[in-house]
C-alpha cells in the first residue's frame, strides 16, 4: 500500500454550475461582489458534457456549487441524476435560501449524500450585513426543512472581523435546531480583490480555535474548519487533546481535488484564480498534469521544507499566501516556525481465529498508474489508499466473501496462512476501516 497523493486524476471535483448568486456576501472569493459581471453560464447540454467527462474519468466525488447552485434547479437535478446513476458521491454547497419542498423531494429521491450550508451568523442584523440581500428568518425556515428531511448536513460559518464575535451564539442556535456538524472557517482572501481589513488577526484566529473547543465541549457539536492552517500555529492545548478537535487538515488543492468553473476552466480550488486549462480544449488528465507543482512540493515554502511536520502541513493554504505575497510558495502569514507533532500511540487490535471479519461500505476503485489502483470503501473517500493489482483482487474477493471468521479467512484467502505479513494486512485494513473484526 502506497502513500497518497499518487493520483492520475483528482479524487473530488467542485463543479460551479453557475456564477450567479442571490446574495452578495462581503467575503466571497468569486468576484468583486460590488460589481458582479454578467453571467456566462454554459447552456445545459454543454454543462452536462462536463458532468459526463467527470463520470467517464471515474472521479469519485462531485460537489455542485456556484455562485448559488439552486439558481439553476432543473440543471442541477439532471446533473445529480447523471452522477448518482454512475455511482458517484454527490454533495451540494448552498446558502439554502432558494430551497423549496419540491426541490427537497427531488434531492431525497436522488439520494443526495450531503449538504454544506453557508450561514455567516444567526443574528439577523449581522446575517443581513454580510450577505447584503439575505434574511435570516428565511434561512431559518429553509434549514428547518433540510434538517427535518434528514440529510447529512454541515453548517459552515465563514468568519471575518465582522462576524467572528458571534461564533458561540450562532453555534448555540444551530445546536438548538438539531445541527450536529458545525464548521468555522476563517475567510480566505479573494486573490483578485483582497480585503486585508476584514481578515482575522492572529489573535482573532486563535480565538476561533478556542470557540470551536467551546462548541465541542459545551454544545456537543462535531466541529471543523474548512481551511488549512499552519500546524505550527495551533496552540499547545490543541495537540494535547485526545482525540483532536477536528481532522488534521492539509490543503488538497491540486493534490486530491480540483475546481471546474461554469465555463469549463479548471483551477486547483475555488479560491485559486489560476486557470490550468479548459475541459472543452484538453482532457482532465492533461490539465491535472499541469498542476503537478502542487504534488511535487513545488508550492511548499522554503522555510517549511525542513520542518519535521511538513508532510502533514505543506505550508497550509497556498492561495492565501498567493493573495498576500503574490507567490504560491511563500509562507502563510500565520506561520510560526518548525514544530514536532506529538505522535499518537496506536491502539492495539485484538482478535483471534474465532473473530468475525466484516466488510465495511462498498468498494470503489480506479486505475491510477503502472498497475496501481486507488481504492476506497467510504462514500467520503476517507480511507482512500493506493494498492497493486494483487491487493485489488484480494479486496474485491473480501467484499464478496465476508463475513468470515479469521480462521476461515486464512483458510480461504490466497495466502492460506496466518503469517506475520497476512496479519499485518488485516490490521491495516481494520485501521483503514475497510473491515471490522468482532
Amino acid at each position: 500500500m502506497l502513500e497518497l497523493p499518487l493520483l492520475r486524476l483528482p479524487f473530488q471535483v467542485q463543479m460551479e454550475i453557475t456564477d450567479i448568486c442571490n446574495l452578495r456576501c462581503s467575503h466571497c472569493y468569486h468576484f468583486d461582489t460590488g460589481n458582479m459581471p454578467r453571467s456566462n453560464d454554459l447552456i445545459d447540454n454543454n454543462f452536462f458534457r462536463l458532468v459526463q467527462k467527470m463520470i467517464d474519468n471515474r472521479i469519485y466525488s462531485i460537489v455542485f456549487t456556484g455562485g448559488e447552485p439552486l439558481m439553476r434547479p432543473k440543471t442541477l437535478i439532471k446533473a445529480i441524476e447523471m452522477v448518482k446513476v454512475a455511482g458517484l458521491q454527490v454533495s451540494i454547497n448552498t446558502n439554502l435560501l432558494l430551497l423549496t419542498p419540491q426541490l427537497l423531494a427531488e434531492f431525497k429521491n436522488l439520494m443526495v449524500d450531503s449538504f454544506l450550508v453557508s450561514c455567516p451568523a444567526s443574528e439577523p442584523d449581522v446575517y443581513k450585513k454580510i450577505t447584503c440581500l439575505g434574511q435570516y428568518s428565511i434561512f431559518s425556515k429553509k434549514l428547518e426543512m433540510l434538517l427535518k428531511a434528514g440529510f447529512p448536513s454541515q453548517i459552515n460559518m465563514v468568519v471575518t472581523r465582522t462576524n467572528y464575535p458571534f461564533i458561540r451564539s450562532t453555534a448555540t442556535d444551530m445546536a438548538k435546531r438539531g445541527v450536529k456538524n458545525f464548521s468555522v472557517t476563517p475567510a480566505c482572501l479573494n486573490v483578485d480583490h483582497p480585503d486585508l481589513k476584514s481578515l482575522l488577526s492572529e489573535k482573532q484566529t486563535s480565538t476561533v480555535l478556542e470557540d470551536l473547543r467551546w462548541c465541542a465541549d459545551t454544545l456537543g457539536l462535531k466541529v471543523d474548519t474548512l481551511v488549512a492552517l499552519p500546524k505550527c500555529f495551533f496552540p499547545e492545548w490543541w495537540w494535547k487533546r485526545d482525540p483532536l478537535l477536528f481532522k488534521n487538515r492539509t490543503c488538497q488543492a491540486g493534490r486530491m481535488s480540483a475546481s471546474i468553473s461554469n465555463v469549463g476552466d479548471v483551477r486547483p480550488c475555488p479560491h485559486n484564480p489560476i486557470i490550468y486549462g479548459n475541459l472543452f480544449q484538453e482532457s482532465m488528465e492533461q490539465i491535472w498534469d499541469k498542476m503537478v507543482v502542487y504534488r511535487n512540493d513545488g508550492t511548499i515554502p522554503g522555510v517549511c521544507k525542513n520542518c519535521p511536520s511538513v508532510e502533514f502541513c505543506r505550508g497550509a493554504c497556498r492561495t492565501n499566501a498567493l493573495a498576500v505575497t503574490g507567490k504560491l510558495n511563500e509562507p502563510d502569514r500565520l506561520t510560526v516556525g518548525h514544530v514536532n507533532l506529538p505522535k499518537k500511540e496506536r491502539k492495539s487490535i485484538v482478535f483471534d481465529e474465532n473473530s468475525v471479519v466484516k466488510f465495511r461500505g462498498k468498494l470503489r476503485w480506479r486505475n491510477e498508474f503502472e498497475g496501481h489502483y486507488s481504492i476506497t470503501s467510504k462514500k467520503s473517500g476517507g480511507n482512500l489508499i493506493i494498492v497493486n493489482a494483487e491487493m485489488l483482487r484480494f479486496m474485491s474477493w473480501l467484499e464478496k466473501s465476508l463475513p468470515l471468521t479469521v480462521k476461515s479467512l486464512v483458510e480461504k484467502s490466497a495466502s492460506g496462512s496466518a503469517d506475520a505479513a497476512f496479519v499485518e494486512i488485516v490490521e491495516t485494513l481494520i485501521r483503514k476501516e475497510f473491515i471490522s473484526v468482532s
